[in-house]
């Protein structure tokens, strides 16, 4: 009973928790500025322009992986989880940390090109301030379903909610690419639809061979 409660208050704050990965970033970052992106993508011009769609695009990757990872986590806490499922939570956990990295960096150097209000036009339409209403984003009836849900429905649940949120991702990143996005980005989306690609068969796969 004890593991549960601390389970429904860890995941109250999923959502929040994306804020506070974006407040993170400027702590982390701060006194570094740079017009180039992160080592690890592309090496655009300096002098490639950033748009508002650009900075959307940064910040709604951080919101999506930031409540991917708190769902991995609330699986994670779970006992007798299957192996596919349990070895697919603890991959995103891990490799989520690195492309946090990167799309920290961008936010905080291309903070500049950031919206002053929340667009009524665009890729990020309707998306409100802090990005909650994004295409994918689990309901909180989702998220409390997670963290009642056992084996075999706990990974079940889990499987499903990161389907649909990969869906909407897909959606919201092949919008950024119908318009004229900064180059860099046009590499991070690229990567981010061949993982979403891979990780729709793993997932598949999972809800496949449960009982």
């Amino acid at each position: 009973m004890r593991r549960r409660a601390v389970a429904i208050v860890a995941l109250t704050l999923a959502l929040a928790t994306a804020a506070a990965g974006i407040g993170l970033a400027l702590a982390s970052t701060a006194g570094r500025t740079t017009d180039a992106a992160p080592a690890a993508s592309a090496s655009p011009s300096a002098s490639a322009p950033v748009t508002a769609d650009d900075y959307c695009y940064v910040e709604a990757m951080i919101y999506y992986r930031v409540e991917e990872q708190e769902l991995a986590q609330t699986l994670l806490r779970k006992d007798g989880l299957d192996a596919g499922a349990s070895g697919f939570a603890q991959g995103i956990v891990q490799r989520n940390e690195d492309e946090l990295e990167d799309l920290r960096e961008w936010y905080v150097s291309w903070a500049d090109a950031r919206p002053l209000e929340p667009p009524d036009e665009g890729p990020c339409a309707g998306h409100g301030a802090d990005h909650a209403q994004m295409p994918g984003m689990p309901a909180w009836s989702a998220l409390q379903g997670l963290v009642d849900a056992q084996h075999p429905a706990a990974e079940r649940r889990f499987a499903e909610i990161v389907q649909a949120q990969n869906a909407g991702m897909i959606a919201l990143v092949t919008l950024i690419l119908e318009g004229d996005p900064h180059p860099a980005v046009v590499e991070s989306a690229a990567q981010v639809l061949r993982q979403a690609e891979a990780d729709a068969a793993t997932l598949q796969g999972i809800l496949d061979e449960l009982p």
